[in-house]
């Protein structure tokens, strides 16, 4: 089995990685989680989907950078460094 590279978005000099929540969000949807790869003073980003959108990582593949750019820019920051 071929090993699935990641996909990755570039925003305003950092590097993100969209990953799938395991579980559904506060509306019933999937989470789209954002982490900076490239910055670890970053908290992560949220977007929630509506429901049947996404069911895995393998869907995030389907995903054009222009709609991750989209859905990245609708997330919002959650979480804060550990310090």
């Amino acid at each position: 089995m071929k090993e699935r590279m990641p996909k990755i978005l570039k925003v305003d000099g950092d590097t993100w990685l969209p990953r799938v929540g395991a579980e559904p969000g506060p509306g019933g949807g999937r989470l789209l989680l954002f982490f900076c790869r490239s910055n670890d003073q970053r908290p992560y980003r949220v977007v929630e989907l509506p429901p049947g959108r996404l069911d895995g990582e393998d869907d995030i593949d389907g995903l054009g950078t222009e709609e991750l750019r989209e859905l990245f820019a609708r997330s919002t920051s959650m979480g804060a460094p550990a310090g």
